[in-house]
Formats: C-alpha cells, structure tokens, sequence
C-alpha cells in the first residue's frame, strides 16, 4: 500500500470552489471555451496512491511540462461485464478524502480537474463490454430486471462523483466512458435520468467521453447527448499504414477525421469536441494502430512525438474542438512487454521522451 503523506483538502483555492450561481456560470463558460491542454492520470491506481508522496509528486512534474487539465481518474468496480451493482472497491478505487486532496494539490499548480470515474470489471473485461438482454423472453413469461438495476446502481455512482466534483470544484465532470453496451437506443431514457441527476448535483462543464463509432457510425448520435456541454471521443485514428511516417505522412492521413468529426459536432447541435482520450506508443509502427496496447516491438519515440505533432496540427485551429486528454502519463497496469527494449518503455507515457517536447511546445501556443 503506498504511503498515505496528505495534503488537507480544505487547502484548495478559492475561485474554483463555485460560491453562486454567477461564479459557477463564469466558470462553465471558461472550461467550455478554452483549449484542454490535459492529460490522463491515475487509470487503475490503487487505493492509497493520489495521497501518496509519489502521487502528489506527479502534478508538480505535469505543471511543470505546462499542462493545464488533467483528466482525474477514479475506478469504479463491477464484478463482471454481466454483473447489476457497482462498488468502491478497496483496492482499486481512491479514497474520497484522497481525490479531494490530490485535486487541491492540482487546483493549487494552476492545473483544472475534469473528475472521470470509470467503470472496470473485475474479470478484466473492457467496460463497453457491459450489455444485457432486452425484453428477451426465451421462457415465455419469465423476465428477469438487468439493465434498471445495472443503470441505478450506474446513477449512483454518477451522483455521488458529481457531488465530490462539485464541492472540491472541478472544472469538469465526465459521467461515463466508453459504455458501448449501454448506449442502445432503448436506453435513451435511463441515461436521460443520469444526465439530468448528475445537473442536479453539480454545476460545471458536463460531458461524456464516446468511442468514435457512436458518433460517426449513425445519422444521429444517441440523444442525452445533445443534453450535455460537451462530448469527448477516445481518438486513436491510425496515422500511417508502415512503420517510420513522417508528420507530414500522418497529418494527409489523419486529415479525414477532422471533416468526420467536424460533422459530428454539427449532428450534436454544435456541441464541442474534446479528445477525451488519445494516444500512441513509442514503438516501432506505433502510429499504425496507435491503441494497441498488445504488440510487443522496439523502442521508436519518433512514432509517438509525430503522430502527437500531426493531430495537433490538424485539430489545433478548428472551433469546434476543444483540445485532448493525452493517455496517458504514468503506467499502473502490469505491461512487462514494454520494458523489453533497453532503448526505452515503448508504452503510451510520454515524460522523460521526445513527445514530451512536442507536447510543450503545442501547450505553449496562444
């Protein structure tokens, strides 16, 4: 267990701790309109490790490489992809009195928190996995209730982080990710009552971060959606079809997306965009499928640093899009095949590499 060396959560600073509903509007309006220069922290931390000194640590070394959000995370556990009840677990999920402190300490560097709870599985599936029959009725007569009992427990999880998120001030709150499963257009209603729940709790930028296909694979995206501030997308666009792309190779590839996804926005009434997630390994043909987190392969940092410049070249001016979430800064999870190379980790963290640099100098632009 780490160490538990804390910082009092009372020490937050004032103008981001909503006192009215002025303040609040001011401070919505600002996350809405300004680039999220941010990165993904936390993702499978164990419990103990934002009120560590190791943890605390990391937001001086992300303020100093001048980022300016941070995407917070905080696991959430479900027994299976099948099971109905959601659960804090003491392994995996943060304390509540340690997010409050890690998030002062953030609040403290200049650096605004989007708080994103994420459901995971304990039987290590992927949360968009999470899905249940609808009305299916092989036993004529015989229903059994999955999906009411799976969303109120899912709705409970949601308000009690939109409350967290509202009394330590996080800029943003993101109520889900990547809940494929449960995007079914039968569940339109059941997400409407998260949404509006959530908005009675908290009072800040309200957003969902979707995989591409719910936004670009249907006439319209899901509904509840347009009921949001904002929608984030996980984006890991393939940039290059060999290994060794040029950024300038990458930007012609990448260069679709942009018209795709402009598109997009406008199916959610003008809605901004915000990569929630995005990424690429430092690995030789990272750039190729930049989310597979499975090959094991040789140290490349040029493929990491030139599909980070080329999106950001091709996104940075556009109005509709609001910045990206980098996935992402530290490794918690087991990936012993990223350390194989002596040249360097080959995983998705960037410090310490050469789209560390990169990542700077975009974050340094007016």
């Amino acid at each position: 267990m780490a160490s538990s060396t804390l910082i009092s959560p009372t020490a937050r600073r004032t103008p981001t701790t909503p006192k009215n509903q002025s303040t609040t509007a001011s401070l919505k309006e600002r996350s809405l309109t300004e680039r999220h220069r941010g990165m993904s922290f936390g993702y499978l931390a164990k419990r103990g490790y934002y009120g560590s000194a190791e943890g605390l640590n990391q937001v001086d070394r992300m303020a100093d490489l001048g980022i300016t959000w941070v995407a917070l995370m905080a696991s959430v556990m479900q027994d299976t992809h099948y099971s109905t009840r959601l659960y804090q677990d003491f392994e995996f999920t943060p304390s509540d009195h340690e997010l409050e402190a890690i998030i002062a300490r953030f609040h403290q560097r200049g650096i605004r928190v989007l708080l994103k709870p994420m459901v995971e599985c304990h039987n290590s599936a992927w949360r968009g996995r999470v899905n249940f029959p609808d009305g299916d009725q092989q036993i004529q007569g015989r229903v059994v209730a999955q999906w009411d009992p799976w969303f109120a427990s899912f709705g409970a999880s949601v308000n009690h982080y939109a409350l967290l998120a509202e009394r330590t001030g996080c800029e943003s709150y993101c109520i889900g990710c990547e809940l494929d499963g449960a995007e079914q257009a039968y569940n339109n209603a059941r997400w409407d009552k998260v949404v509006a729940e959530a908005r009675e709790r908290y009072h800040g930028m309200l957003c969902y971060d979707a995989m591409p296909s719910t936004l670009l694979n249907h006439d319209q995206p899901p509904a509840w959606l347009k009921a949001l501030d904002a929608v984030c997308i996980s984006y890991y666009s393939s940039a290059a079809s060999k290994p060794g792309a040029t950024v300038a190779e990458m930007i012609e590839t990448l260069r679709p997306t942009v018209a795709n996804l402009r598109r997009a926005s406008e199916r959610l009434g003008g809605l901004p965009l915000i990569f929630g997630e995005t990424g690429c390994r430092s690995r030789v043909g990272g750039a190729i499928e930049p989310s597979a987190y499975q090959p094991e392969s040789a140290y490349d940092p040029s493929e990491q640093a030139n599909y980070l410049d080329a999106f950001c070249t091709l996104f940075w001016n556009e109005p509709w899009w609001r910045g990206f979430y980098w996935w992402k800064w530290e490794e918690q999870q087991n990936r012993p095949h990223y350390y194989t190379d002596p040249a360097g980790d080959t995983g998705f963290t960037l410090d310490g590499k050469p789209a560390a640099e990169v990542l700077r100098r975009w974050f340094a632009k007016p």
